[in-house]
């Protein structure tokens, strides 16, 4: 098979403790019109990046038409690829023909002058993107959105094989971004250029993609056709919120849309949730619990740990032990007094050792006072205590009625919002302990 890019078993980042991609594999066979998805820091930038030859991987091979990239130089890798970024700054005064016009210096070298095929390049580039018109303008005093347009244009000069495309039609308004998006597949078809899209737009790349990647930390969660990588569980699992995924009747492309935010009748004012956290596990929880109006409290945390940064950010009241020490009596007091105020207890993913399994304990101890209390999935996967007393623990905790979560979205839809709520929780985990 003829591949346009090809990751293979790559791992890389930027710091060396911290990868970004993990053993990853992707392959974009030639012609294909691939995109690229995934929430915020997935790694979707540092593949365009791999793929460019910016970066380099740390273990594994980035292959490009079947060519190892390190054994390309830089002029040859911009004759085959062309990356279109979410911006540029412009800092000095360039005309939008000049600027269009370096896409082309790859095939002309460093001094030589603008031949006939060239300059008609550019033209044909600054038709397709509706910028002919800005020819003469400078780039610096253009809108952020025919700047974009110009962009393009400069990779379209390029006449690459592969384009990649790092949320280049963001900026623009829906007229432009659809003229653009059928120009990218008009070129895709009739040209066999390979073009990778990395998009927010979940909608759009649906629509013009005929197969989509879905990213989640660094790994492939998802690699297929649209109607099988958009699909709300998959969804709500990576983006962490509840989606809708619907097949317009008109068209009978998909719609998709994040679910709406808790209105005020539903939120939790009123409502005092304790959460055990720790390592930046919490973070997440913590925010979302603040932003949907519950009172939080929060512990046994040590001192210096990202949670307990998050918690005093929040201003969110917190039980601390030192930094580096395990939760003694006298923060564990503290939290239990929070446990006996509060209307419902929840265990995020932080992990267990000796130091910190008092913390799981006093969420038996929640049980015994008629508390609802939650239990994020996956413990066993986390439990570093002698003979796995933090699973057993957690296993004693569900046979008594708690509930596992799996994201936040689960989380707030489960936990008790009003009085009447809270009371039918505290049945139903009497109920099931029964």
């Amino acid at each position: 098979m003829n591949h346009a890019l090809q990751c293979l078993n790559v791992t890389a980042g930027y710091l060396r403790a911290q990868p970004v991609l993990h053993d990853l594999t992707l392959c974009i066979t030639t012609g294909e019109m691939v995109g690229l998805l995934g929430p915020n820091g997935a790694g979707k930038s540092t593949v365009l990046k791999l793929a460019t030859g910016l970066l380099s991987p740390w273990t594994g091979a980035v292959r490009l038409f079947g060519q190892d990239l390190n054994a390309l130089t830089a002029e040859q890798r911009a004759r085959l690829v062309a990356v279109v970024p979410q911006g540029l700054d412009v800092p000095f005064p360039v005309t939008v023909q000049d600027l269009v016009a370096l896409g082309r210096a790859a095939h002309i070298g460093r001094w030589a002058r603008l031949a006939p095929a060239d300059r008609h390049a550019i033209e044909r580039a600054l038709a397709y993107t509706d910028t002919t018109d800005l020819r003469r303008r400078f780039a610096n005093e253009i809108s952020g959105g025919e700047k974009q347009r110009v962009l393009i244009a400069m990779a379209l000069a390029q006449e690459p094989r592969l384009l990649l495309m790092d949320e280049a039609t963001s900026h623009l308004d829906i007229n432009h971004r659809l003229d653009v998006m059928q120009l990218i597949e008009r070129l895709n078809a009739e040209h066999n250029l390979t073009v990778l899209l990395i998009s927010h737009d979940l909608h759009l790349a649906a629509e013009f993609c005929q197969r989509l990647i879905l990213l989640e930390q660094g790994r492939v969660a998802a690699d297929g056709p649209p109607r099988s990588v958009l699909t709300a569980n998959l969804l709500r699992r990576v983006y962490r919120c509840e989606m809708h995924v619907q097949t317009d009747p008109l068209t009978g492309s998909l719609s998709i849309r994040s679910a709406s935010r808790l209105p005020p009748p539903k939120s939790g004012r009123g409502t005092r949730v304790h959460v055990v956290a720790g390592g930046g596990c919490g973070e997440e929880t913590l925010r979302r619990l603040a932003l949907c109006s519950y009172t939080v409290t929060c512990g046994v945390l040590n001192q210096g740990d990202l949670d307990a940064e998050v918690a005093e950010a929040l201003n969110i009241e917190t039980a601390f032990e030192t930094p580096f020490s395990p939760v003694g009596d006298k923060a564990l007091q503290t939290a239990r007094e929070m446990i006996r105020g509060a209307d419902a207890v929840v265990l995020t993913a932080v992990p267990f050792g000796e130091g910190n399994l008092a913390n799981l304990e006093l969420l038996a101890e929640a049980q015994s006072l008629g508390k609802p209390v939650f239990v994020a999935d996956g413990i066993a996967s986390r439990d570093y205590t002698k003979g796995h007393r933090a699973t057993a623990l957690a296993s004693a905790l569900l046979s008594r009625g708690a509930v596992v979560w799996q994201t936040v979205s689960d989380l707030l839809a489960a936990l008790p919002r009003d009085k009447a709520s809270r009371q039918s929780a505290v049945d139903q985990t009497n109920q099931t302990g029964a």
